[in-house]
């Protein structure tokens, strides 16, 4: 065999091994990808057994087949000997302009109720300023900076900081199992996801209990987060909003954390909290070097980073 040969052998043993993972994750038998992908069982065995090298084509109608993530499917694509199909831009490039623009509207929108846009890795990549009055009321400076890395606060970890955060959520038991029900479902999702890291880290001593529903009351809407702050007690409820037609790795992966009121005391409160002009912006709110600056009157607080 020469050498290029080896080397198609070797990518095609590489692609075998991670398709049939995938295959695996999606709980699909070989016959309903290959139903799915519109290719033969018997070929599809032999691209999982690596007696058949893949065509960049094959690649990605199988990646399509299975559903994968951006990322995962230019991983796919590589493991292939092919190069990445999805670029991954910067979120203060030209060419996310448009993305830009919709985020700062989308969040400065949401006011006076908090809104984070966070990354696959939990780091608020940009916020409001009703956002940086919740952190900055539930945290001090050192905490704030303790959570950060790379000028990004990471939204997960801050709900499971122990000293300061975590004794404040009324509700713990419930919002901490929920919290850690979504970081495994999204790692279970995909096993390249920085959230199985986080639940491993912030697991073991999380202090909440498993998840479970049955607790023979009648079950609310949604499980809201109930939190002190200033003396008051707010409820809080979450929605999570993603861009539906991404052909960008990081924008497939942004996620939009919108917090509502649960009740109308709390929507009193964060409307008090908005008219009282506490602006007080921690750390992890304020735009790194060589962020994009924004216009005052969007009053809103971006990393710069993607």
């Amino acid at each position: 065999m020469d050498k290029q040969g080896g080397e198609r052998a070797i990518a095609a043993n590489r692609f075998g091994a991670r398709l049939s993972e995938w295959r695996a994750l999606r709980r699909l038998s070989q016959l309903s990808l290959a139903m799915d992908a519109n290719v033969s069982q018997r070929h599809l065995s032999y691209l999982e057994t690596g007696l058949a090298h893949p065509s960049r084509a094959m690649v990605v109608r199988l990646s399509e087949a299975l559903d994968m993530p951006l990322r995962a499917r230019n991983e796919l694509l590589i493991s292939a000997g092919y190069a990445p199909l999805y670029p991954e831009r910067s979120l203060e490039g030209t060419e996310m302009q448009s993305v830009r623009e919709a985020l700062l509207r989308i969040v400065a929108h949401h006011e006076p109720y908090p809104a984070f846009v966070v990354d696959r890795e939990w780091r608020v990549m940009m916020s409001n300023i009703s956002a940086a009055r919740f952190v900055s009321a539930c945290l001090d400076a050192d905490a704030v900076r303790a959570l950060t890395s790379g000028g990004a606060l990471n939204l997960m970890r801050m709900m499971f900081e122990p000293a300061q955060m975590r004794p404040r959520i009324r509700n713990w038991a419930l919002v901490g199992a929920r919290l850690l029900a979504r970081l495994r479902r999204e790692a279970g999702g995909d096993p390249t996801s920085p959230s199985s890291a986080l639940l491993s880290e912030l697991g073991p001593t999380a202090n909440c209990g498993k998840l479970s529903d049955d607790s023979g009351e009648a079950l609310s809407p949604t499980v809201p987060l109930e939190i002190a702050i200033d003396g008051a007690i707010l409820r809080l409820f979450n929605t999570i909003t993603t861009f539906g037609t991404p052909q960008d790795v990081g924008l497939q992966e942004l996620r939009i954390e919108l917090s509502f009121p649960a009740n109308p005391e709390t929507d009193a409160l964060l409307r008090r909290f908005g008219r009282s002009g506490r602006t007080t912006v921690t750390r992890s709110q304020r735009p790194t070097k060589g962020a994009r600056p924004l216009r005052a009157k969007r009053r809103l607080r971006t990393n710069g980073r993607s």
